[in-house]
């Protein structure tokens, strides 16, 4: 089995600008109520069903609590490549972003591999000035979380410090 990182990069990043530009705080499907975001949470999954999801968090009392995860279905982006690691009969190789081949043996835990992945597409993201759009509450943070906890970037006591969009 053989990931390239660089191609799932392209389509979260071209997902993720999707989901900012269709943004409407009077339909968002996320917590909250319509008003401004207080935080932007990618979820993901891959040994199970393997999506993304981007979810727009409107509380103003947001934090990292795993209320985004009642927000998936119609809001995420399959990856069946990613399914297709846990099942595969031996290694898996990942092309990693700087294009450097890593091989992971069969069983590894690729939480840390796909939510690094996800946090690289919210700092470009944030760079680029995607999130400049959206309605967004003073200290606005991003966030990505793996659907079991095997990945969270910020971990929770260094929210809103390099996460802050």
């Amino acid at each position: 089995m053989k990931l390239d990182l660089r191609r799932d990069f392209a389509d979260i990043y071209a997902y993720l600008v999707d989901r900012v530009n269709r943004f409407d705080p009077d339909t968002n499907d996320g917590p909250g109520e319509p008003g401004p975001i207080k935080m932007i949470e990618v979820g993901f999954e891959y040994s199970q069903s393997a999506w993304v999801v981007v979810v727009f968090d409107t509380r103003p009392d947001a934090e990292p609590d795993g209320e985004w995860d009642r927000h998936i279905d119609g809001n995420d982006l399959k990856r069946p490549d990613w399914l297709a690691t846990g099942e595969a009969e031996g290694p898996t190789a990942v092309i990693q972003l700087d294009g450097t081949e890593v091989e992971y043996p069969k069983g590894t835990e690729l939480a840390e591999v796909f939510g690094e992945l996800i946090k690289a597409v919210l700092i470009k993201a944030r760079a680029d000035g995607v999130f400049a759009i959206l309605p967004k509450a003073p200290g606005c943070e991003l966030g990505a979380t793996h659907f079991s906890g095997a990945y969270d970037w910020p971990m929770y006591d260094d929210w809103g410090q390099e996460n802050l969009v």
